[in-house]
């Protein structure tokens, strides 16, 4: 399936409904190009552009390990990788090995949509 950014628009006017003020940042990249649909101020500026190229890399790297990773597991397309941190979700959506979708949510934004991953975290810290 073809992905252009359009649907990463989408997405953004997505997240902001659902999501609201938890929505961090949304990043789109292909082939020749990165455009940032959304970032929010203060994490804006927790970031200069070298953290924000460091960031892209990564991404890229991700993406080109797409197709590897579908070989190694047996479990059909790889659609969407995440990220849990103390105070963030990153949420990676590859599209294929040059292209992909990545979104930073507060980490309360996805405690509240998905409380399975929380309670299992609870389980490991022992909580």
């Amino acid at each position: 399936m073809s992905h252009t950014a359009t649907e990463s628009r989408e997405l953004v006017t997505y997240l902001q409904k659902h999501v609201g003020d938890l929505l961090r940042s949304v990043l789109y990249y292909d082939a020749d190009s990165c455009e940032l649909l959304y970032i929010r101020d203060d994490v804006a500026d927790a970031y200069d552009e070298q953290e924000r190229a460091d960031v892209r890399r990564d991404m890229r790297l991700e993406a080109i390990e797409k197709s590897h990773q579908e070989d190694l597991y047996n479990h059909g397309s790889l659609n969407c990788t995440i990220r849990c941190f103390d105070d963030a979700i990153e949420m990676h959506f590859t599209h294929g090995e040059l292209c992909g979708t990545a979104v930073a949510l507060d980490g309360e934004a996805f405690a509240v949509q998905n409380t399975f991953v929380g309670a299992c975290l609870d389980i490991m810290s022992g909580e």
